[in-house]
């Protein structure tokens, strides 16, 4: 039982770290805080996993926690994150309680398991699923932190990264938390345009994976020609995310209000981020979506920094790296239809 309770601990310890990932690559270079965040967060997790005896993990567990402590620390003293001295004594405190205490303990048990193997268990089975799922969150957790830059800032180059965009002044100034995606389309903007301005589960859609947007019993169903009678928005207006009688109601009208809206330049909606439009040349346009966070140290964020980084960071980007490319292909297609009849 206390290992069981050791090896947890550990993987608490671990996720906290994502919110020191997330708080540093908001504030310095992206690449040094994914590598220091990466090599804490992920060490510590298979530090914990192997006091667990999940295979492979638990020959190698006291390595990996010397590994996260430095990488922890020197984290937390380059970046400096909210909290970061009181993360410095926990990561002194554990290393040494772990492998002064609780080492002769947790290597027994390894031993244990070593010596009968998992058939032995009084319930192998059990066993060998937990090691299993365990090794496959693992496995998981170490595609998030490295792919994350690319779920950042996908499309986007650095000059758009760092260029004042409509729709930034909605936000605090001093709002940290950035998401940055862009695609290159081949039409001008009044083309793309058309095709933003009907977004909208109860209008055309989000252009991405409808067909898993239906299997959480969303109804969606994405246009694929521009509709006249849906050409129409406002600031103020709701673009609709489900159905106002999603899961029963429970919940209300579930969408985004618009905030900022300029006719082929700009749309910005509340809790998503800013579209927008900017033109290359006559038959070229940018579309770039950004998306703020306020960034602020607090408790909420902390807690449900793990969620942000292992669940919504990589789901949004993969819907809206599909809503971007099925608004270029609508554009695009549209263009060399009227090109065609000329």
């Amino acid at each position: 039982m206390r290992r069981m309770i050791v090896g947890w601990l550990i993987i608490v310890h671990a996720l906290a770290h994502a919110y020191a990932g997330v708080w540093s690559s908001a504030v310095g270079s992206i690449w040094v805080a994914t590598i220091l965040s990466s090599l804490a967060l992920l060490a510590y997790l298979f530090a914990g996993l192997g006091v667990l005896r999940v295979p492979v993990l638990r020959h190698q567990w006291k390595p990996a926690m010397v590994i996260a402590s430095l990488a922890s620390t020197v984290l937390i003293i380059w970046y400096r994150p909210p909290w970061g001295m009181i993360g410095v004594a926990i990561d002194m405190v554990l290393v040494l309680a772990v492998l002064d205490v609780q080492q002769p303990r947790i290597d027994a048990d390894i031993a244990v398991v070593d010596t009968i193997g998992a058939a032995n268990y009084r319930h192998p089975g059990w066993a060998r699923a937990g090691w299993t799922l365990a090794t496959i969150a693992f496995l998981y957790a170490t595609a998030a932190m490295v792919l994350r830059p690319v779920f950042l800032r996908w499309g986007s180059t650095p000059e758009e990264r760092i260029a004042a965009l409509p729709g930034d002044d909605v936000l605090p100034v001093n709002a940290k938390y950035r998401i940055d995606h862009a695609i290159t389309i081949h039409a001008p903007a009044s083309a793309v345009w058309p095709w933003l301005v009907q977004l909208g589960q109860d209008r055309g859609g989000f252009y991405s994976y409808d067909w898993l947007e239906r299997s959480a019993g969303d109804h969606i169903r994405n246009a694929d020609r521009v509709h006249p009678e849906w050409q129409q928005r406002a600031v103020g207006d709701t673009i609709m995310a489900t159905q106002r009688d999603y899961l029963g109601g429970r919940f209300g009208a579930l969408g985004w209000r618009v905030t900022t809206i300029e006719p082929e330049r700009v749309i910005g909606l509340e809790n998503w981020g800013t579209f927008v439009l900017r033109p290359v040349d006559s038959s070229t346009t940018r579309l770039i979506v950004r998306t703020r966070g306020a960034g602020e140290p607090s408790l909420a964020a902390f807690l449900t920094a793990p969620l942000e980084v292992f669940v919504f960071e990589p789901a949004h980007f993969i819907m809206e790296r599909g809503m971007l490319r099925g608004i270029r292909r609508r554009a695009e297609e549209g263009v060399g239809r009227v090109a065609s009849r000329q």
